[in-house]
């Protein structure tokens, strides 16, 4: 296969031991050989990643660009070994030796992808700090902790759940170490495929008004859920949806008494009411209580989920001061910056956003400006502001009764 791939020995640019069919991208400080993305364009003439011989999707340069900088503020520039079980050309990996104190093993099970990540690992020099494996991920994990490898950092990043490497990475990561995972199979995640978003996640969703923030929560909550099995809690310090992914960066806390803890405050149910989009959370262990009890016709339990904070705002505005403090080395990621800014507003509102549309449309009325219901909302006493997840969503402190109300004013007006 890889015979294949390599073609003919003729076609190679001899200067940069580049054939004619590929091409070098360059992404933060690494340079990356990969197939040439014109060659493997959808009939639409939209470039299609998964059909490219090996794996390379520039839309996820924004998420590397976040991961660089999380790594740079977690870790304060000290060297650290990390794992990317499913790395595909390597990009990440290499960004994180290059840009980062980080070394370690950057691994894929496709042999194609393992003959790239080879390659650029040489084209950026950084052989002493990245070695390639090509090998089933659960099993490299796995063996990691056999071989007693203090690992400080894995990236799980796969196309599609991520569900299938959380045991082996809790079981691989090291005590306060870094998980970074990705989550690309939204549809479940956001309901649009019930059956397999209890599947995989064992829980059960429906489509609310939140339907991102509920996707979120539903990962988060699984994920969770499974490493509390190994007496481990992964809290969650950063988590967000973006263009068409969740990603979620967890510590990993070695204690079966703090896993207890996070999971009876933050494992729980939303109550929802599909008549009049009311929400309200409910702690696992008190879903005995609302069993039987309707708030109205169209009343929905969604859960498990994760119903804590989606990050630590400590944590963001500690990555936003690394970004000024070192602005002329990452220069190249003050682009996130915006886009940080704007989680640190609302990652310490915990109530699910509100999608204002819908609300104005219950109360027949029409739209008020974003910006003068948010002003509104603090004018009265609440945080408030934007949400991420969703143009038309609003995040706010306000309870369900007291955002209705000031809707209502606002038609008054």
């Amino acid at each position: 296969m890889i015979d294949s791939i390599r073609g003919n020995s003729n076609s190679m640019n001899n200067n940069v031991g580049l054939y004619d069919w590929e091409t070098i991208i360059i992404e933060g400080k690494a340079k990356i050989i990969i197939p040439n993305p014109e060659l493997f364009k959808r009939p639409d003439g939209v470039y299609e990643p998964s059909w490219a011989p090996v794996f390379y999707n520039p839309r996820m340069k924004f998420s590397r660009d976040i991961a660089v900088a999380v790594s740079v503020t977690y870790f304060d520039d000290k060297e650290y070994f990390y794992i990317e079980p499913l790395a595909g050309s390597g990009v990440r990996s290499i960004r994180y030796s290059l840009e980062t104190g980080g070394r370690g093993i950057v691994n894929d099970l496709d042999p194609i992808a393992y003959y790239y990540i080879k390659r650029n690992i040489r084209l950026n020099n950084v052989e002493d700090r990245v070695e390639a494996y090509n090998s089933e991920a659960n099993t490299l994990l796995s063996s990691i902790r056999t071989n007693g490898i203090v690992v400080d950092l894995i990236d799980v990043d796969p196309y599609g759940s991520p569900i299938p490497f959380i045991d082996s990475t809790v079981y691989a990561i090291a005590k306060n170490g870094l998980i970074a995972i990705t989550a690309t199979d939204t549809g479940p995640l956001n309901c649009s495929y019930e059956e397999a978003c209890y599947r995989r996640y064992h829980a059960k969703c429906y489509k609310v008004d939140f339907v991102k923030e509920m996707g979120l929560r539903i990962l988060l909550g699984s994920i969770i859920l499974r490493a509390a099995s190994h007496d481990v809690l992964l809290l969650p310090i950063l988590s967000y949806y973006h263009d068409y992914y969740y990603r979620a960066y967890f510590i990993s806390i070695k204690s079966a008494n703090e896993a207890n803890k996070a999971l009876k405050k933050n494992i729980g149910y939303i109550l929802y009411c599909a008549d009049n989009y009311y929400r309200e959370y409910v702690p696992a262990t008190n879903i005995e209580s609302i069993i039987g009890e309707k708030i109205c016709e169209r009343q929905v339990v969604i859960g498990p989920l994760w119903i804590g904070l989606l990050g630590v705002k400590e944590f963001i505005e500690k990555i936003l001061l690394t970004l000024e403090k070192k602005s002329e080395g990452l220069k190249h990621l003050l682009h996130i910056k915006k886009f940080l800014l704007n989680l640190n507003q609302e990652i310490d509102i915990n109530t699910p956003y509100y999608r204002y549309d819908l609300f104005c449309g219950y109360l027949k009325m029409n739209m008020p400006p974003r910006d003068k219901l948010i002003s509104e909302l603090k004018n009265r006493g609440f945080k408030a502001t934007k949400s991420h997840f969703d143009p038309r969503g609003i995040k706010t402190n306000a309870s369900y009764e007291e955002f209705i109300s000031i809707l209502k004013s606002l038609r008054k007006s």
